[in-house]
């Protein structure tokens, strides 16, 4: 998994693979207008030249490796039945607002699971989950 976190304000990514190999980009963009907003979306990424020429070596060195699969996946079994309805949410790249709307909930109560989801799954941030979330996909 490669990482590059530029400066804020600018886009910040994540590159990432699947078990399968697909290759995705996760691009997490500051709001213009709201200082404590961001966007999140997942971009599919184009085969890499290696990858084309046959070098499939590469993709499948960033992907998951079969010991951190389980865990991940232990980890998010532990999430109750909403969590992972927010978890699904977040993961498809919508906002706490956009959560909130969807699941009829308040979005301090989006960001109380969000937070309950963070500490079961063992990961920092939204950025982060949704790493998981694909990578156990």
């Amino acid at each position: 998994m490669t990482t590059q976190a530029p400066a804020r304000g600018t886009g910040r990514h994540l590159d990432f693979a699947n078990a399968q190999g697909q290759r995705f980009r996760l691009q997490v963009e500051d709001d213009p207008v709201d200082a404590c907003a961001f966007t999140v979306r997942v971009i599919p990424l184009p085969e890499p030249l290696e990858a084309a020429a046959g070098a499939s070596d590469h993709r499948r060195a960033a992907a998951p490796t079969a010991s951190t699969t389980p865990v991940a996946a232990a980890a998010l079994a532990a999430l109750t039945a909403r969590e992972r309805e927010v978890a699904a949410l977040i993961a498809e790249g919508l906002t706490n607002d956009q959560v909130a709307g969807r699941l009829y909930i308040c979005r301090s109560t989006v960001k109380t699971h969000l937070q309950s989801i963070y500490a079961k799954a063992g990961v920092p941030n939204r950025t982060a989950l949704v790493a998981l979330l694909h990578a156990v996909a």
